[in-house]
């Protein structure tokens, strides 16, 4: 049974690190969208935070591997 689970474990961090990738491309198309409309510190760096926070989270699932 433990040979099973390690490559559903393996196919689930995939599927999530994919899903994070295209969430990071989302945000960072929609951060120059917003930072074209209004230049406002604010919005800059929660960007900011939001783009590093996903960078974060693809780096922890890809340690998970």
């Amino acid at each position: 049974m433990s040979t099973n689970k390690n490559p559903l474990n393996n196919t689930i961090v995939n599927i999530s690190i994919m899903i994070l990738l295209v969430i990071l491309i989302l945000i960072i198309f929609f951060s120059l969208f917003i930072w074209k409309k209004r230049i406002d510190w604010l919005s800059i760096i929660s960007i900011s935070l939001c783009i590093l926070g996903t960078i974060f989270n693809i780096y922890l699932l890809s340690k998970e591997k």
